[in-house]
């Protein structure tokens, strides 16, 4: 059943009908900057009805006494009107005219979900001959409709056999209310009538804050925080360094005091900071770092490294480091060789000292200190396959009882 411009007001007045679910929302969208022209220094915003379901129809927007439709912005005037060929809905703007008049494509409107009259909407508004919103709206002034009669806009309800009227909500789950261009802030609040899933009785109808879309995020962790954001949509959160990767137990010795740290990469720059009086030597900002422990014997600590884009920064990432103290490096290196060097799929490692008991840990390093394997030597042998490395210059260590044994490797492929 189709209303009338009667039963229209008749719903709108009767404003003691409870309230529908919150998940409906208002938000303005960035249409437009306007950088240059008359419009410099402006901002074209849409409004949107934001749905629950595709098949959700906005009937009417209005204001009143007890719910009332307020539109105000930092601006004067408000906002932005052609002169001469300005219109006040949406349902009457032809796109021809957009050539003699550029400015005409963001001219201030309102609407049910037309952009122009190509839209095929048939948009009506009863005025309150005490206040007349609309005038207001042309003139560019701010709007305060919370008289007793009110003023209404509203479309006749098709039925869900026209799924593409625009008053529907579509896939995208929104209709369009009105364009704003301003150079101010706006802020307000519609009265608004929704058939949810094209059903017209029950209704629900809303007094909804307008709110900027971009802000709807409430939680304090995201980057786009909004303290008067009322839902959590689209939330935006840093990005994360992801897991650490380098040498947790650091062997404190004369020889080698450098170590490489890493993290993912693909972030605009990273921070990074180390503790107990450790230097950053190089790579601060980037990925990877290399940090100087020293050879004083010190406390366990940590790395850590918070990833950012721009003002964005994301949760901090982390490695526990502990250190240990090793015995200055033995002049055993000749007891120590590695068969083929240069090796190209697999060496061969030979140990052969009174320092070596029935098994040894040794590590693989890049020439950097950047951690690459572990082997274990048994019975003074152990075979390390290095196919899968890339070309260059490695360095093998033993840890033995009495100190450190080791002995570079080239691979070359």
């Amino acid at each position: 059943m189709r209303l009338t411009i009667l039963s229209a007001l008749v719903l709108f007045a009767n404003s003691m009908l409870a309230q529908g679910p919150d998940e409906y929302w208002l938000g303005l969208e960035e249409y437009a900057v306007h950088t240059s022209g008359d419009l410099e220094g402006m901002t074209t915003y849409r409004l949107y009805l934001n749905m629950l379901n595709p098949s959700d129809y906005l009937s009417a927007c209005s204001g009143d006494e007890e719910n009332p439709w307020v539109l105000e912005s930092t601006s004067t005037p408000a906002w932005y009107n052609t002169p001469s060929v300005s219109e006040g809905f949406a349902d009457a703007i032809n796109p021809a005219f957009f050539t003699a008049f550029p400015n005409l494509e963001f001219d201030s409107w309102l609407t049910i979900g037309a952009s122009s009259a190509e839209d095929g909407m048939d948009i009506s508004n009863v005025v309150d001959p005490s206040y007349n919103a609309f005038a207001a709206f042309e003139n560019g002034e701010d709007i305060n409709s919370n008289s007793p009669v009110g003023n209404l806009w509203f479309t006749l309800y098709p039925g869900l056999e026209e799924v593409d009227d625009a008053g529907f909500a579509g896939e995208d789950l929104k209709v369009l209310v009105a364009q704003i261009t301003t150079s101010g802030t706006l802020s307000g609040s519609l009265y608004v009538q929704i058939f949810p899933e094209g059903i017209q009785d029950p209704d629900i109808r809303l007094l909804l804050p307008i709110v900027y879309a971009p802000e709807q995020c409430t939680d304090p962790e995201a980057c786009n925080y909004s303290a008067q954001a009322w839902l959590d949509i689209d939330c935006e959160y840093g990005p994360l360094a992801g897991t650490i990767v380098g040498e947790a137990n650091v062997i404190l010795q004369e020889g080698q005091t450098e170590w490489t740290y890493t993290c993912d990469a693909g972030s605009d720059s990273y921070l990074w900071e180390v503790g107990n009086g450790a230097t950053i030597v190089s790579g601060q900002g980037t990925n990877t770092v290399v940090i100087d422990w020293g050879t004083e014997v010190v406390a366990g600590t940590e790395v850590t490294v918070i990833a950012s884009n721009g003002d964005c920064e994301g949760e901090m990432s982390s490695i526990n480091v502990e250190f240990s103290v090793g015995i200055t490096e033995l002049d055993l290196s000749s007891t120590l060789t590695a068969f083929p060097n240069p090796a190209t799929t697999q060496v061969q490692i030979n140990f052969q000292s009174d320092l070596r008991d029935g098994q040894v840990d040794g590590k693989m390093r890049t020439i950097t200190g950047q951690f690459v394997s572990t082997f274990v030597i048994i019975d003074g042998y152990a075979t390390i396959d290095v196919s899968s490395l890339a070309n260059g210059t490695y360095l093998l260590s033993l840890q033995t009882e009495r100190g450190i044994v080791r002995q570079s490797l080239v691979v070359s492929h």
